[in-house]
């Protein structure tokens, strides 16, 4: 994986900063199982249930990923900024 940078201008940018961090989680392997996981659950789900139950499952699964994405990106501006000042703290 080429290096992710993470700077004062990725964090300010919702988009750059949203596309740091899939570059970062597209490369783990823990990731990628959790993923096909998640996608097979899915259609064993889907499956077993009506439209109506699968539009209503999407919907909330959005909603879910909104709120991950949303802390995640909180969680990282904050270790930015933690780094910086204990960056700063060590050089007086």
């Amino acid at each position: 994986m080429k290096r992710v940078k993470l700077t004062p201008k990725v964090l300010k940018d919702e988009d750059a900063l949203g596309a740091a961090i899939d570059r970062v989680i597209g490369s783990s392997r823990k990731s990628a199982k959790l993923s096909s996981r998640v996608r097979r659950a899915q259609r064993h789900l889907r499956r077993a249930v009506d439209e109506r139950a699968w539009k209503l499952y999407l919907a909330l699964e959005e909603t879910v990923n909104a709120r991950v994405m949303h802390e995640d990106e909180r969680l990282i501006r904050w270790a930015f900024g933690e780094g910086l000042r204990q960056g700063r703290r060590r050089r007086r």
